[in-house]
């Protein structure tokens, strides 16, 4: 009881305080200044000597002009500071006679990140009298604490749509603990320096506070949707070194005058923003700036010249966004190493003198309207990584674009419009890979193209206007696989494709050609073939013993929808096969299973006119898929098929196979749904019990795949 008054004031006096932080919190953040201090009273002592109204002059870091006042008695007087400072700019007046006097102090704007002083000395000559005056000017963030931090954060807390936050923060506990926040010790206090809420679900306003929390040095919130306006408060944050926010997309941001008070920035990245192209300039002013990334479709125009004020920019992405052109001056950005245009498809040129960039090391300009590459373009010597790939529009590339010779990988799919490459291409010899996929309109290439030999990769699928390689392609001693799928109008290749022994993999798959060159039954280290055809059928023909036989490495041969024809004795050469797809072709002749290799995991053989019995087909211990349909099989279903103990799908549908299914196969425990075909032959008889009452019995769909048979035909015992 004795102490309840006690603290009923303490809480009022809590409460005062409170109330006038929130207060300041809620008001428009703006650096502070000293007008409130009190003017000077010069004492009244008529002592000889020298009489100062303070020993202190502060002066905020605007540099408001700032003052003090002296009494001088019993001679003149003189003033000057302890060192010569350059942003001391001015003392006014330095010497005086008897009396009283008031000294001007004029200071440059300090936009650094430290307070600074200097001191001035007041001699009087007379009486021998020095006096001092310490001039203190303060940064623009003197007055912000670990307190005003957590105000702050409060704030943007209860903005930002809290209730889903990925990890919320719990207010009860020190900001310490609070997730997401990075500390360093400043002045003795534990101050907030870092913020990642990357991918936090974030939605919301983002408030102008975040703009007192003054020795942020980074900001990364990608990932999140916030909407409303973004503040200017930012601006306010000189310390700040990255900005990686993302935006949705119908916010929008006029970029402020003193957009240059970024002091420190480093990387702007602000993905959705728009940014109104007329206050574009002001972001050229931020003159640390070394990666910039502004993505929003919503900018759109030409955006103004001024960019080469940014000496130090090394990254710069404007994928997304619709502008028209670039700035004219871009070119001077000699520190520039990475430059993404892609998705920019209002872009339909680029400078002339792109070549001047020329420690650019990355260029992506995928999905751009870019149409011609620029005769120069060769001159970006540091370029590695080139990406042009869906540029529709693009029709030539400049005439010394072998000069890239430290291009290592260049993509080009789906350039539809692109009808050559020129002769200088084969210049370049770092490459390693090169996709040329969906170039429609491509018709040749050129002989040149023999001298990349240090490429690993080819990729000339859906090339539809390809009618042939060069004969220099047998050069590319590197290349393991080479896929020249969909390319509808490639009718031959030439014969020196024999002599690249290294390749592992050829497709060939819906092309012109109407036979396989007869060079490919020489290729004896190539180990995978797909020649599918149209489904429509066609495709090549040819005797498959005569084509396939000396293939001795093969390990997948897919030739499903064409017309190949002849037995299959020609299987027994091949020892290594793992996958056989013949599905749709004219083989012919008895199977015999025997001829089949221990390897082999997947047989398709469907609508063919192979006969004979399925004798030895216990052999394919190792098949898990075996697909007979629509052949011309007979005899029983052997036992045996009991030894396929690994086989998942097994479909002999449309044959003529006769008798009952044996009760063997109830061992084949790994069929899956469906995964046993019989319908469509001539079986008939009792259905063994076991069989019907087998676990996976019903699974297989027997009403469907296995009951219905020929007219004529069919189990006794089963409906």
């Amino acid at each position: 009881m004795i102490n309840f008054p006690i603290m009923k004031k303490q809480n009022i006096l809590y409460f005062m305080i409170i109330s006038m932080l929130l207060t300041w919190m809620l008001s428009a953040c703006r650096d502070y200044t000293f007008e409130n201090i009190p003017d000077p009273v010069v004492p009244e002592d008529m002592t000889p000597g020298l009489k100062l109204t303070t020993d202190v002059v502060l002066v905020d870091a605007t540099a408001d002009p700032r003052g003090f006042e002296l009494r001088a008695i019993g001679g003149k007087w003189t003033i000057e500071p302890e060192r010569q400072e350059s942003w001391l700019k001015g003392l006014e007046p330095t010497s005086g006679d008897e009396g009283n006097a008031v000294i001007g102090i004029t200071l440059e704007r300090n936009d650094g990140m430290e307070e600074r002083s200097v001191k001035l000395i007041i001699r009087q000559e007379q009486t021998g009298v020095i006096d001092t005056v310490l001039v203190r000017q303060f940064t623009h963030e003197s007055k912000y604490t670990r307190e005003t931090d957590s105000l702050s954060l409060i704030v943007l807390y209860e903005e930002l749509n809290v209730e889903n936050w990925r990890s919320p923060w719990n207010l009860k506990q020190p900001i310490t603990g609070w997730s997401g926040l990075t500390f360093d010790e400043i002045n003795g206090e534990q101050r907030v320096v870092g913020i990642t809420f990357n991918d936090w679900q974030m939605k919301g306003e983002l408030p102008n506070e975040i703009g007192n929390l003054r020795e942020l040095k980074s900001i990364k919130m990608s990932g999140n949707s916030l909407t409303g306006r973004v503040p200017n408060g930012l601006v306010n944050l000189r310390k700040l070194e990255i900005l990686d926010i993302s935006f949705s997309e119908n916010v929008s941001w006029f970029l402020p005058e003193n957009m240059s008070d970024l002091k420190s920035l480093k990387e702007f990245k602000v993905g959705g923003l728009d940014i109104h192209l007329t206050s574009f300039d002001r972001l050229y002013k931020v003159e640390t700036l070394e990666a910039i990334a502004i993505t929003s479709s919503k900018i759109q125009g030409e955006l103004p010249d001024g960019i080469s004020s940014l000496t130090k920019l090394k990254n710069l992405n404007l994928g997304g966004t619709r502008i028209t052109s670039l700035p004219s001056d871009i070119t001077a950005l000699s520190e520039l190493l990475v430059l993404n245009i892609g998705r920019c498809s209002k872009l339909t040129s680029l400078p002339e003198n792109i070549g001047d960039l020329s420690q650019l090391e990355q260029l992506d300009m995928n999905n751009s309207g870019v149409e011609v590459l620029p005769e120069g373009f060769g001159r970006l010597a540091g370029l590695k990584t080139l990406n042009i790939s869906y540029c529709g529009a693009l029709k030539t590339l400049s005439q010394d674009f072998g000069n890239l010779r430290n291009v290592t990988s260049f993509n080009m799919t789906s350039c539809a419009a692109l009808v050559s490459l020129p002769e200088s291409f084969g210049d370049l010899v770092q490459l390693t890979s090169l996709s040329l996929s969906r170039c429609e309109s491509l018709v040749s290439l050129p002989e040149s193209i023999g001298k990349l030999t240090g490429l690993t990769s080819l990729d000339l699928s859906n090339c539809k206007s390809l009618q042939t390689l060069p004969s220099s392609i047998s050069k590319l001693s590197g290349i393991k696989e080479l896929s020249m799928s969909y390319c509808e109008s490639l009718s031959s290749l030439p014969e020196t494709v024999a002599d690249m022994k290294w390749l592992k993999k050829i497709v060939l798959t819906n092309t012109s050609l109407t036979s396989l060159p007869a060079f490919f039954s020489q290729m004896t280290s190539l180990e995978e073939l797909d020649i599918t055809g149209p489904y429509e059928g066609g495709g090549m023909q040819g005797d498959a013993a005569t084509l396939f036989a000396g293939m001795t490495g093969l390990k997948k041969l897919s030739a499903d929808y064409n017309s190949f024809s002849g037995d299959l004795a020609w299987i027994k050469n091949l020892p290594n096969l793992e996958v056989l797809k013949m599905n749709k072709n004219q083989l012919s002749g008895n199977i015999d299973f025997t001829n089949f290799g221990s390897k082999l995991t997947e047989i398709s053989l469907a609508e063919n006119l192979l006969t004979g019995t399925l004798k030895g087909i216990g052999n394919l211990t190792a098949v898990k898929k075996l697909d007979l349909n629509k052949n011309q099989l007979s005899g029983a279903l052997p036992s045996e098929v009991g030894a396929c103990t690994v086989m998942t799908n097994l479909n002999l549908k449309d044959n003529n196979l006769t008798g009952t299914i044996p009760v063997e196969v109830t061992q084949m425990m790994q069929l899956t749904w469906g995964g046993l075909g019989l319908s469509g032959n001539q079986m008939s008889g009792v259905i063994p019990s076991e069989v019907l009452s087998w676990s996976k019995w019903n699974n297989l769909s027997p009403t469907w795949n296995i009951y219905p048979q020929q007219e004529g035909y069919g189990f006794t015992n089963v409906p």
